[in-house]
């Protein structure tokens, strides 16, 4: 008998690491159906989702895929630095990789040691493919506050009017990510202060017990200041191909955010532009980027209804949120799990992270190689 519960107990262990980011989505996406269903006239509901314009939210679909073909346009331009003869459909691999496991994770990095272990097996080196995948977040995370703040400037009326409550969720959001890109330039032009306001952060941390273990606190520090030091270089040696990279990124975002404006048109609206609806859902982005659910599940909902209220109204606004949901969240895990399945490169939590471990030893190892250069 003890030795079936142990079975039972290491079968549930294996499964809950491996499967506890899908089981903990499902549960949050569970609960904020609940709530939005008991808030709606389900009648309404069906009648407003049944006038819905189908060939507008084909195009939503389409902007997506403008949204794939571009970031993995982006990966390209910055493998063939390195590799003049890669293929566009290993960068849109590539692009698939990182958009499925980003949203399965909490933190939204989950793509990243996969998408280094498919450019390991290409031939690329632990530190190309980190300056590759570095550099295209440092484009994105630019890329994302600077169009929210140019949006902000644009929405000040649609703003005063919604609630109190959700301009502090966009400051709060705004904040973070103006820190990251600050941080980001003192980690450009200023490695070792970097390191000495991360180390701060961290005793704070641990001296209100939120943080163990300083030492390997101390080691991941230095890990994530060097693998940035070796992928920044890049970025200020090429300069013109930075500035090239960082406009296609700004067009990739404007499609993504254009999901919003197809789906207010799908559902016969017009008096709003497509200016205030692409710049709204610019803030919304940048609102919930920090929500600690994978996809922002919850936030991400609960954002747009408290957004986009005023412009939908009561009944059309719950329509409109589970539509463009549908597009930018839902339609990229099926498609993203059915194209990787092809490809075969579906895996468990518990494989993502040892490949992670590995990864990042030999990331270390580069590091150390770099400082004795200099």
């Amino acid at each position: 008998m003890c030795e079936e519960e142990k079975k039972k107990k290491g079968w549930f262990s294996k499964a809950w690491k491996n499967y506890s980011n899908a089981f903990f989505l499902i549960l949050i996406i569970g609960v904020t159906a609940i709530i939005i269903f008991t808030q709606v006239d389900l009648v309404e509901f069906q009648k407003t989702l049944k006038q819905t314009k189908g060939e507008f939210l084909l195009l939503g679909i389409g902007c997506v895929f403008l949204y794939w073909f571009l970031e993995a346009y982006m990966l390209l331009k910055l493998m063939r630095q390195e590799n003049s003869n890669e293929k566009f459909s290993f960068a849109f691999t590539l692009t698939m990789v990182g958009q499925y496991y980003n949203l399965l994770d909490p933190s939204s990095s989950g793509g990243q040691p996969i998408q280094l272990y498919e450019m390991s097996k290409k031939k690329y080196g632990l530190g190309t493919g980190t300056a590759v995948l570095v550099q295209k977040y440092a484009l994105y995370q630019i890329t994302i506050t600077f169009l929210a703040i140019i949006a902000i400037v644009f929405c000040t009326t649609e703003l005063n009017q919604s609630l109190d409550a959700v301009k502090w969720l966009i400051a709060f959001g705004l904040v973070l990510n103006v820190a990251a890109i600050v941080f980001i330039g003192i980690l450009v032009f200023n490695p070792n202060a970097a390191r000495g306001i991360l180390l701060s952060c961290v005793k704070i941390l641990l001296k209100l017990r939120i943080l163990k273990n300083s030492e390997k606190q101390c080691k991941k520090i230095d890990h994530f200041v060097g693998e940035y030091k070796l992928a920044v270089e890049g970025l200020k040696d090429k300069k013109k191909e930075t500035l090239q990279l960082f406009f296609v990124s700004i067009i990739q975002m404007m499609a993504f955010y254009s999901v919003g404006y197809f789906v207010y048109l799908s559902l016969g609206l017009n008096s709003v532009n497509a200016v205030t609806i692409i710049s709204l859902q610019a803030i919304l982005y940048v609102a919930v980027a920090f929500v600690p659910t994978p996809g922002a599940v919850g936030g991400a909902e609960a954002g747009f209804l408290l957004i986009f209220g005023p412009i939908y109204g009561a009944v059309n606004a719950p329509v409109a949120m589970i539509l463009w949901r549908m597009i930018t969240f839902y339609f990229i895990l099926v498609f993203g799990g059915v194209y990787l399945s092809i490809h075969s490169i579906k895996m468990g939590k518990e494989k993502v992270n040892a490949i992670g471990e590995e990864l990042s030893g030999e990331v270390d190892y580069l590091i150390e190689e770099n400082k004795k250069k200099q």
